[in-house]
Order: structure tokens, then C-alpha cells, then sequence
């Protein structure tokens, strides 16, 4: 019993690290392209959502070439040839490159959050 509830203990802390981990590292990007937003980071998955050429938005997630958006609408997935972290007209004059502080080769989405777990590309 109480090896199964260290275990629970432990499970719970690695995934609220986890979950502040990927809000506090999130990073912006400008859309190189228009491009459809998926539900997952596949692209057979659904389209939730649009952006824009020139839009900014805020990055949340990696997952190999996938990157999750925060946007207005529904959040989701778009591929990183989409994405450019080079350019900013009011940030650094320096390559930005994402750290997404676990990377991400497991995600979990649950109703208010998502967050990935694994190595970081």
C-alpha cells in the first residue's frame, strides 16, 4: 500500500513538473506560410483550427517536427517548415531556438492542459 502511493505521489509530481515545465518555456514564432492546425501532430489528424502567413503565435509543444500553438480558436499542431523563430520585430536579433525543457517524445492531453515527456529535439 504505501509503495503503490509513493508511486502515485511521484507519478503526480513528474507530471505538474511537467505542466510547469511547458508553460514556462513556451516561445513565439511567425508563420512562414498559411497552414491548417491539427487536432494531434499527424496529417491525418483532424483540422481544428487556421494561421496565417505573418501571424505570431505562441509555441507550447514540440513533438519531432510538430509544434503545438496557442492561438485564438482552438489550440493545435502545425509542422515546423510552417514556423520561423528567426524573425522578430520586437525581440531578439538572435536565432531563437525552442526549449521545451522535457522535449517530447510522450504526450498526454487531458481536458485543460497537454504536456510531453522524452527527448528533446
Amino acid at each position: 500500500m504505501i509503495t503503490h502511493t509513493l508511486k502515485l505521489t511521484a507519478l503526480a509530481t513528474a507530471l505538474v513538473l511537467a505542466t510547469a515545465g511547458a508553460s514556462m518555456a513556451a516561445t513565439w514564432a511567425y508563420v512562414d506560410q498559411d497552414a491548417n492546425v491539427r487536432k494531434f501532430h499527424q496529417n491525418g489528424s483532424p483540422v481544428v483550427n487556421g494561421v496565417d502567413e505573418g501571424d505570431k503565435v505562441k509555441v507550447v509543444g514540440q513533438w519531432n517536427n510538430w509544434y503545438k500553438l496557442q492561438i485564438p480558436g482552438p489550440d493545435g499542431w502545425v509542422k515546423a517548415s510552417v514556423l520561423d523563430f528567426d524573425y522578430y520585430d520586437d525581440g531578439p536579433d538572435y536565432p531563437v531556438n525552442p526549449g521545451f525543457g522535457f522535449g517530447s517524445n510522450f504526450c498526454v492531453e487531458g481536458n485543460s492542459a497537454q504536456f510531453c515527456l522524452g527527448a528533446n529535439y
